[in-house]
């Protein structure tokens, strides 16, 4: 079996997952933290370990998706 930080990793994964795919559905306003819990398999309570509320899963992503970003040089001189 894997090691606690592999599964906490997969855990945080499999939420972030459900939300995509209720996310590429319907607008961000609409979205639950039970909805997205019952389609990953989790309870609420595991969704608060890993994220504040939708917007805080969103950001994450975002942020995965977007390393360092803030960390570039600016495009204007």
């Amino acid at each position: 079996m894997g090691s606690y930080k592999e599964i906490s990793a997969q855990t945080r994964q499999n939420i972030m997952d459900a939300f995509w795919e209720i996310y590429c559905q319907k607008r961000i306003e609409k979205i639950t933290v039970r909805e997205i819990t019952a389609k990953a398999g989790y309870n609420r309570g595991t969704f608060y370990e890993y994220f504040t509320d939708v917007y805080d899963v969103l950001d994450q992503i975002e942020q995965s998706l977007l390393p360092g970003l803030e960390d570039m040089p600016p495009l204007l001189p």
